[in-house]
């Protein structure tokens, strides 16, 4: 009997792709979609690219039909948008998580180390089409909007989202129809401004530690629901773009987007799906919320986020488990499946989608370790030689523009020969950042001190070296920006405090050090320009704090001992509030640690004052 003819590859269609069936590439519907009544689902992608005369003209149909329906409008008797134009009232952000959803009533902070949330809900393309310029008018190729300097400029974007004239109400981001409508959100009109909002998104993506194929993600809106990215997701990406814009009308969303999100994270996990871009949602809550200073909201989204990870096995993706993959893909099935997570995922569908669960893990992992940090909470993630909770995934990796595989140079090296080069090397270095900054900060409250601090101190001693030695190569670090490299340094001289700071008035190696590693902060400050500030990572402020308390313990020493005057003290504690205040322009949380250095400070001259007398 002869066997079938094996399909082409690209030929199956999407649907079978996905589930990994195999397809017998039938039009207009394949067999295995026909029998399981997946007709809907059944979709080819054509590789052949739509020419620029055949886009021109799906928009001038588009744009006739839309004008159609203004004109049908315009001559109804009663127009349609002065019903529209009763916006309900949003919630501020001041109102309690509470009262916008129900999802985080009855929270008990203990409960998430000893549980997993949401763990009981859970059960067992090759190319993506093409943008052209006309899907995004009045934006610039770079960055899709248009730039001063190394900021976006914001008032570009008020104006673009502004509707075109004051009859059409409808196009208006600062006017909703009433709550039990959704039908704005589907308007053409305002899915050029869907996408004005992930440009803005993607260009802050790295001050979230967010991190995804940017061109797979925005090509993924365009498939059928399912297919996706799970709508909490986008919610939690739509809000902090309103965010990170600063622009009134924009703002105006946020109660808006949040809501929606949170909403989204609960059904997505009663429903077990797409728990990944659920966990990823998570994160970027949990930073809105640690920036706004509401603590326990973020630290609640980022524990969950955290403990899911773990039950979904994304802290132990090893290069073995990429082998397995090309493998599969090559036919040789053999290979041992590793048995590492309580509720596993199922295999990747490519390299694209390999690389973004590892930035993931790496996300939740620097959410949980840096805000651990800031707000003197225990971390979810855990940090033991347990074989199921120990940590070994790989640092992040490139996400490749192809997601084809290469079974000969996988099967040589575990990573690809570029995994520590541009913007991987910088991830990796962004993390590797933050786990010493947490590692040191924890070795410093500890009340019992282990061996671990001369370890700590040649880490440290090496991470340092290597970023001088990438930020001295600019031409092999093209990523790092002048924001990368002084949030990465000063996280390196805030551990070095953490290190020291337990003896600073009573060893002279200790003061040295911490003296240098603040005044070496307040150099980096001076180096950074004024729109410098909107690309900085918030967690800097965190680093600026524990500057600035060593100048006050140091102000706070006798007089006669002072290696310099007091005004010079004052400076330098003058230098660290200002950059803080300017940084809560973006990031709120940075004012409230200006504020506590300010108390502080108060306190200082209040207590040397009644010494003296």
């Amino acid at each position: 009997m002869k066997a079938p003819t094996a399909l082409q590859r690209g030929m199956a269609c999407l649907c079978c792709r996905k589930r990994k069936m195999k397809c017998d590439g039938a039009r207009p519907i394949c067999t295995q979609c026909s029998k399981a009544s997946r007709a809907d689902e059944c979709q080819y992608y054509e590789k052949k690219r739509t020419s620029r005369t055949q886009l021109l003209q799906a928009k001038i149909t588009k744009l006739e039909a839309r004008l159609r329906e203004l004109e049908a409008e315009q001559s109804a008797p009663e127009s349609s948008s002065s019903s529209g134009s009763q916006s309900p009232q949003m919630d501020r952000l001041s109102v309690p998580l509470s009262q916008h959803d129900e999802f985080t009533q009855g929270f008990d902070p203990t409960s998430i180390f000893n549980n997993t949330p949401g763990l009981e809900y859970l059960g067992n393309s090759d190319a993506f089409p093409h943008f052209d310029e006309e899907f995004f008018p009045n934006i610039s190729a770079f960055g899709g909007l248009p730039w001063t300097g190394d900021g976006l400029d914001f008032q570009s974007v008020d104006d673009m989202l502004a509707p075109e004239s004051s009859d059409s109400s409808k196009s208006s981001l600062r006017e909703f129809p009433s709550g039990h409508s959704m039908n704005w959100w589907e308007n053409d009109v305002f899915c050029e401004n869907k996408q004005m909002l992930l440009d803005i998104f993607f260009a802050h993506r790295h001050q979230c530690a967010f991190d995804v194929h940017i061109g797979r993600f925005k090509a993924s809106l365009l498939l059928p629901s399912a297919q996706q990215p799970h709508p909490s997701l986008v919610d939690a990406i739509y809000l902090l773009a309103c965010y990170f814009s600063r622009s009134p009308s924009l703002t105006e969303l946020e109660p808006h987007f949040l809501k929606r999100s949170l909403r989204g994270i609960s059904e997505a996990l009663q429903l077990s799906d797409r728990i990944v871009h659920v966990l990823q949602a998570s994160c970027l809550l949990a930073v809105y919320f640690f920036w706004h200073g509401r603590t326990l909201e973020g630290y609640y989204h980022s524990s969950i986020a955290a403990r899911l990870a773990v039950g979904l096995g994304l802290h132990q993706i090893s290069s073995k488990e990429n082998f397995r993959f090309q493998m599969q893909r090559a036919s040789y099935q053999d290979a041992p499946a590793p048995l590492k997570a309580s509720v596993p995922l199922s295999p990747p569908l490519d390299e694209v989608e390999y690389a973004e669960r590892i930035a993931a893990f790496w996300q939740i992992f620097a959410v949980d370790r840096a805000w651990s940090v800031a707000t003197g909470l225990p971390t979810a993630l855990p940090d033991d030689d347990h074989p199921r909770s120990r940590i070994t995934t790989i640092w992040p990796i490139v996400i490749p523009d192809d997601p084809e595989p290469s079974i000969e140079n996988s099967l040589m090296q575990p990573f690809p020969a570029t995994h520590l080069s541009g913007s991987s090397a910088l991830q990796a270095l962004r993390v590797k950042a933050i786990a010493l900054y947490e590692r040191t900060a924890r070795y410093s409250a500890s009340p019992a001190k282990d061996d671990s601090h001369y370890s700590l101190e040649m880490s440290l001693s090496q991470f340092s070296s290597n970023l001088s030695s990438l930020h001295a190569q600019q031409f092999s670090m093209p990523y790092m920006t002048t924001p990368d490299y002084v949030t990465l340094q000063s996280g390196v001289y805030a551990s070095t405090i953490h290190l020291h700071r337990d003896d600073l008035e009573t060893q002279t190696q200790s003061y040295q050090k911490c003296c240098y590693a603040a005044s070496s902060m307040i150099a980096l400050v001076h180096q950074l320009a004024e729109n410098d500030y909107d690309a900085l990572s918030p967690m800097i402020s965190t680093c600026w704090r524990a500057a600035a308390e060593v100048y006050l313990r140091v102000l706070a020493m006798p007089r006669q001992s002072l290696p310099t005057t007091v005004d010079v003290l004052e400076q330098q504690i003058d230098t660290l509030v200002g950059a803080m205040q300017r940084l809560s322009l973006l990031f709120p949380v940075a004012g409230i640690y200006a504020a506590k250095v300010q108390e502080d400070r108060a306190a200082a001259r209040q207590a040397y004052l009644s010494s003296v007398v």
